[in-house]
């Protein structure tokens, strides 16, 4: 069997939607964990929601000008009339709030990316339904390894693109959920295939080049109104949204590869259990193609079976993307010589 017939060896990289087989069931595995881990967290949010303390009111309320008894008086009219702001622990310890993020909690500007709003169930549908359907084209371009790295990174980079903003507002701001991310994948989903059709609200045909335009305008027009209103008036975190999008452009732009930068005690290695071995079909020619075969077979030098054999663990451990261009031609080369 020839190099480029290995499951994980066939280009299908360039296919929008990739391809089945071993490859597709270990990207489920990574995607569907982040799921299961934002479902569970809402859950949590769910089952410690209440209203907000009195000690919690200037979280919530500008109420630098107020009196002591004026705040009592005010907190306990607006619990009697059930108006309160209400909150989790989880979003306690673990929400993106832009004034604690500059007094040392950095840890926020990841963990609020697992966090989602509970004043209903469309804010994590949406974006769960959108980290299945682009995660999955991410992983297949560019492998399990690095979709976790880049999901985990356009998280940090938007919480840190609204902290800032906040801090140029002159506001507090408190924000939660995936939706950093998930922009940063779908605009590098757009980037890596600008012309490929999709529609919008599920009946307006468009390319991703223009959908990630009008996004991009969208999110500008955002943060704008927000200049005018006050960054709560829309209740959106448009900063956070574009901070994604560029991550994905930046990403796309410099051709960054993330594990790159990761020390190898830490590297794809300690996923293998995401993965799933290639599933290969003997093929048992007959007696005389065996004889022209064996005829014609070369022997293969073993440095080039152990040099062919780090390139595929390479490609199975952080995708076809991961490769020099000068690696690509050594594997087609050696598939065309020796298979």
């Amino acid at each position: 069997m020839g190099i480029e017939n290995r499951d994980y060896m066939r280009d299908d990289t360039s296919s929008f939607y990739g391809g089945g087989g071993s490859r597709s069931a270990a990207m489920q595995n990574i995607i569907k964990t982040l799921i299961i881990i934002n479902v569970v967290v809402f859950i949590a949010q769910m089952a410690t929601l209440k209203p907000i303390s009195l000690a919690e009111m200037s979280d919530y309320y500008n109420i630098e000008n107020a009196s002591t008894e004026e705040v009592k008086a005010f907190y306990t009219a607006e619990r009697r009339a059930g108006t309160l702001p209400e909150t989790t622990l989880p979003n306690k310890w673990f929400e993106l709030d832009s004034r604690k993020v500059f007094q040392g909690q950095i840890w926020r500007l990841s963990t609020y990316s697992f966090l989602h709003s509970t004043d209903g169930l469309m804010h994590i549908l949406v974006n769960m339904f959108m980290l299945h359907m682009l995660g999955r084209i991410v992983v297949q371009r560019y492998g399990n390894f690095e979709f976790l790295l880049i999901y985990l990174a356009s998280a940090i980079f938007a919480g840190a693109t609204f902290a800032v903003w906040m801090l140029i507002l002159g506001q507090p701001g408190l924000a939660v959920g995936a939706s950093g991310s998930v922009t940063a994948l779908l605009s590098l989903v757009a980037f890596n295939w600008p012309q490929q059709q999709v529609r919008l609200y599920f009946f307006i045909p468009m390319s991703l080049k223009t959908l990630i335009t009008l996004a991009f305008g969208f999110e500008i027009v955002g943060m704008l109104k927000s200049l005018i209103y006050g960054s709560g008036f829309f209740g959106v975190a448009h900063s956070a949204h574009l901070g994604g999008m560029v991550f994905g452009l930046l990403y796309f732009k410099y051709s960054w590869h993330l594990s790159n930068y990761i020390p190898s005690q830490f590297s794809a290695k300690k996923l293998t259990r995401f993965k799933r071995k290639p599933k290969l079909r003997v093929h048992h020619p007959p007696a005389s193609e065996e004889m022209e075969v064996a005829q014609a077979r070369q022997p293969i030098p073993p440095e080039v079976v152990r040099r062919v054999d780090e390139l595929l663990e390479k490609i199975s451990q952080s995708g076809e993307a991961s490769l020099t261009s000068e690696e690509r031609e050594f594997l087609h080369e050696s598939s065309r010589k020796y298979r």
